[in-house]
């Protein structure tokens, strides 16, 4: 098993997303919405464990995040990760809690 930083473009719409499982490295603006004009993104570098050598190879693990905006509730038992400025926005990345499944 090793270690890669992975860097993952997240979209900012009120909804969860999944990222490798893996140490929160770097948090950050949208560096090419200058090309693509796209405002509603972000970028997250995560230290995923990988399975092989390759830079295909897949991740182990994952984790569910969700970027919310100050002053947007937060749900229970999410935990901050980081936070960037964007232009005029602060935003927070949150790891959700997992949620139970339903195996009983």
């Amino acid at each position: 098993m090793n270690r890669r930083i992975l860097r993952i473009e997240l979209k900012v719409d009120d909804q969860a997303r999944e990222l490798p499982a893996g140490k929160i490295v770097h948090f950050s603006d949208y560096r090419k919405k200058h090309i693509t004009h796209e405002q509603n993104r972000v970028e997250v570098w995560v230290e995923a464990h990988m399975e092989g050598e390759s830079l295909l190879a897949g991740t182990i693990g994952t984790q569910q995040v969700q970027v919310f905006g100050t002053g947007q509730p937060i749900p229970d038992g999410a935990e901050h990760l980081a936070s960037c400025l964007a232009g005029q926005f602060v935003w927070h990345l949150y790891r959700l809690p997992e949620t139970p499944t339903g195996d009983s």
